[in-house]
């Protein structure tokens, strides 16, 4: 008996149509992952390989989707398998060093990055040659803690140990890996292997690369990670006078189900990272280069798009290009320079925000359109205010829960 044919549409047009066209299959998956529709695009692109297995551009875009879904060992052969086509392929030479990155493939990498034309891993080789023989992020501990927030504005403060120091205060930011001031990395002897270019709202800087033995967040023991260092500028004040000597950022979060949660006032981690969790809100993720989390919103009126889902923005909860900006109905005055804008409406999956406190200008132009898609929007720290903020990275995806 034959069996029905399933077919999958992408605005209308039948896969399976494009298909037999491999020129038109490709430009229009390479059209829809532009502007983020990724699982569409990965159809697609599917379908370019079942005609072509070695097609490199579908199988590399193929490789980049499946990187962005955080699953690692795939993603990781395919990128092999586009080099060893086309050894010279930029782009999957720059998603493999983040696949080694994230897989904790530190030798490989160190290997691999000289060769890394640009956006890198934040890492030397001489730093992850210093993992040698140490397996990073070993956790021990309870199966859960809850950590009070010393403070929640202008972003959300934790208590941590490091190397058995007294604690110190480190400000949470999704927009940042595990970094470190540089003068408390001096005062703690933290060794450094090098450096690398840090670029942040406030620009590029120099980010000494080092290795932490240890990590204790509430109870939990993480040994061995990768740090790297941020001006001395870039600090925090508690209301008890404190200041933070630091940020913890996804390269911690993602090794947890991690919740920060704003109405409790508390950052909580999981060891079980598939632990079952009910949400008011969710919406899907996925995870590019060496530590931004995306996910898919809207502005205004206009159509989903493709946002960075980056905590650390302080006072605001929202910003964007310029052309976000300007697509959604809004003024944006001529020149550089920062204004602050209220947004009418901002969603992120299910959630949705009214009458935003936004700024212009804080977005950084190169992140646009620097990965291969377009990146249009940030919801950030007020955004997220009325929720428990969940990262699922073992099941990609964002959950907000409202307190009952």
């Amino acid at each position: 008996m034959n069996q029905p044919t399933r077919r999958i549409f992408v605005k209308g047009v039948a896969v399976a149509g494009l298909a037999a066209h491999p020129v038109q299959a490709r430009d229009k998956a390479d059209e829809l992952f532009h502007r983020g529709d990724f699982d569409a695009a990965n159809a697609l692109y599917r379908q370019v390989l079942a005609r072509d297995p070695d097609h490199v551009h579908a199988l590399a875009q193929h490789a980049y989707v499946t990187l962005l879904e955080d699953r690692l060992p795939v993603a990781r052969r395919l990128l092999h398998r586009v080099l060893r086509l086309e050894p010279g392929h930029v782009r999957a030479r720059k998603n493999l060093a983040d696949a080694l990155w994230r897989s904790h493939a530190f030798e490989e990498l160190a290997a691999l990055l000289p060769s890394v034309r640009d956006d890198a891993p934040s890492a030397t080789p001489a730093q992850l040659r210093s993992f040698a023989g140490r397996r990073p992020y070993r956790i021990s501990g309870p199966g859960s803690v809850r950590i009070p927030f010393a403070a929640t504005d202008p972003l959300p403060m934790v208590e941590a140990s490091l190397n058995g120091a007294p604690p110190a205060l480190f400000f949470l930011d999704t927009g940042a890996l595990f970094a470190l001031n540089e003068d408390y990395a001096d005062r703690l002897g933290i060794p450094m292997y090098g450096h690398t270019t840090g670029r942040t709202m406030y620009g590029e800087h120099k980010a000494y690369q080092g290795r932490v033995d240890r990590l204790t967040l509430g109870g939990l023991d993480i040994e061995r990670l990768p740090v790297h260092t941020i001006p001395d500028a870039i600090r925090l004040t508690a209301p008890d006078g404190r200041t933070t000597q630091g940020a913890i950022g996804t390269s911690v979060l993602a090794r947890f189900l991690a919740t920060i949660d704003y109405p409790g006032r508390a950052l909580v981690l999981n060891r079980n990272r598939r632990a079952p969790l009910a949400a008011t809100h969710s919406a899907p993720m996925w995870f590019v280069g060496d530590h931004f989390p995306l996910s898919h919103g809207t502005v205004n009126h206009l159509d989903k798009m493709v946002f960075f889902v980056d905590t650390g923005g302080g006072d605001i909860g929202f910003t964007a290009p310029r052309a976000t900006f300007t697509a959604a109905g809004m003024e944006v005055p001529e020149g550089d320079g920062t204004h602050p804008v209220t947004v009418e409406r901002v969603t992120l999956g299910s959630a949705v925000r009214e009458r935003v406190p936004g700024l212009t200008g804080a977005f950084p132009e190169w992140f646009e359109n620097g990965f291969g898609f377009r990146i249009g929007g940030l919801p950030t720290h007020e955004f997220f205010r009325p929720y428990a903020l969940t990262f699922d990275f073992a099941r990609m995806r964002i959950l907000m829960n409202t307190p009952s």
